[in-house]
């Protein structure tokens, strides 16, 4: 989408105004999940069960199709955010945020090694500088019980890469019907894994509600509308507004704040990826480099 004469043209303003609110809806995740005593794939079920509830008025008939793309989107739904609930509840918010937006440089490995696309030097220089910090959060974790919790956040990271590769051919897919398929596939997916763990109080209840409504069911539909009319790079960078406030809101109501490792493991990462985006931006060619 082409800015010309200095303006904006309003399609492309109203997306990245889209895609701003869903990344600052996703970064209250880490508060939410620390707030709730429940197993990960719990907080799964109720959130992506009243996030479907949410959209179900909203949807036609003319809006339901069934494929290969509609089933990889559920499919990598579902995985990655189970893996990203859990990977909170198995270290810290930070880990968690910063290591699934390693999503990004897997974008990057899935067109080289899938569709056989050339890596650019800068993609390149991108994708080494994240791994090293990726390196660095888990050294620092190495044999430490929250292993687990990093291993879940990467493979967070890699699954929301398949769900964004996936997202960008599914474009003439309604967006309000693509959130809600993608929602009621997690619940029949998850549900028999913790149908001994559906037990709630009216407090729990009530925050999953509020989870499943506006912080997980309306920021992925905002993202979906978003990418109609902004080109996925910049979308990536854009959200990348959520690992920045997602640790910040979690230190300010928890108090967990984040180690050295962390930081600076983490710095490397939104380090690498606002260098490979912000580059083109100021007028120089990845492809170029």
């Amino acid at each position: 989408m082409k800015e010309q004469h200095g303006s904006v043209r309003p399609d492309l303003r109203s997306g990245r105004a889209l895609l701003i609110s869903a990344a600052l809806l996703w970064s209250l995740a880490g508060v939410f999940i620390k707030f709730l005593d429940l197993h990960p794939l719990t907080i799964v079920v109720y959130r992506s069960l009243f996030a479907a509830l949410v959209f179900m008025p909203f949807l036609k008939r003319a809006d339901f199709c069934l494929g290969p793309r509609v089933v990889v989107s559920a499919l990598s739904y579902t995985a990655a955010i189970s893996a990203f609930v859990s990977a909170n509840k198995l270290t810290t918010a930070a880990n968690a945020i910063v290591l699934q937006y390693t999503a990004p440089i897997f974008v990057f490995l899935f067109a080289r090694l899938v569709l056989g696309q050339k890596i650019s030097r800068l993609n390149g220089f991108a994708l080494a500088m994240s791994m090293a910090g990726v390196g660095i959060i888990s050294f620092d974790n190495a044999g430490e019980p929250e292993m687990a919790g990093v291993f879940m956040a990467l493979s967070s990271g890699v699954f929301f890469a398949a769900y964004m590769v996936n997202l960008e051919k599914t474009k003439g897919v309604s967006p309000v019907y693509l959130t809600c398929i993608n929602n009621i596939a997690c619940v029949l997916l998850l549900l028999p894994l913790v149908k001994s763990q559906l037990v709630l109080s009216g407090t729990q209840l009530a925050i999953l509600a509020v989870m499943g409504a506006a912080q997980l069911g309306l920021p992925y539909f905002l993202f979906s509308q978003g990418l109609r009319t902004v080109p996925l790079q910049e979308a990536s960078l854009i959200v990348l507004i959520e690992p920045v406030l997602n640790p910040l809101w979690v230190a300010l109501t928890v108090g967990e704040i984040p180690s050295a490792a962390t930081l600076a493991g983490g710095g490397m990462i939104l380090a690498a990826l606002a260098v490979r985006y912000f580059w083109p931006l100021l007028g120089k060619s990845a492809q170029a480099v």
